[in-house]
């Protein structure tokens, strides 16, 4: 997994690239349940996973109506096609990118 800027986010997404992405902060716990479950997963998703820190940048968060944490987007060709929160397992991973 890989900490991307909100200019790197942007790229991916005007690219349209697919990949996934999971707003976290440092101080949610489970926030950093969730990202050892991504961690872990990542290879079995067949998908980028890229973190996004909200903290850095509010307004950045705000313009993806993320409301409570960890929240994590699917983007596939410049849009965002599914969104959830909560920590998820890894079975409600593969079928949330699926």
């Amino acid at each position: 997994m890989t900490e991307l800027t909100s200019q790197e986010i942007r790229e991916k997404i005007n690219n349209g690239d697919k990949f996934l992405l999971d707003f976290y902060a440092v101080w949610c716990g489970p926030c950093r349940v969730f990202m050892k479950i991504l961690s872990d997963s990542e290879e079995l998703l067949n998908v980028p996973v890229y973190t996004y820190n909200v903290d850095t940048d509010r307004k950045f968060t705000q313009e993806f109506n993320v409301r409570s944490i960890p929240t994590v987007k699917l983007f596939d060709g410049g849009k965002v096609v599914n969104s959830g929160s909560g920590v998820m397992n890894i079975n409600q991973l593969q079928s949330f990118v699926s």
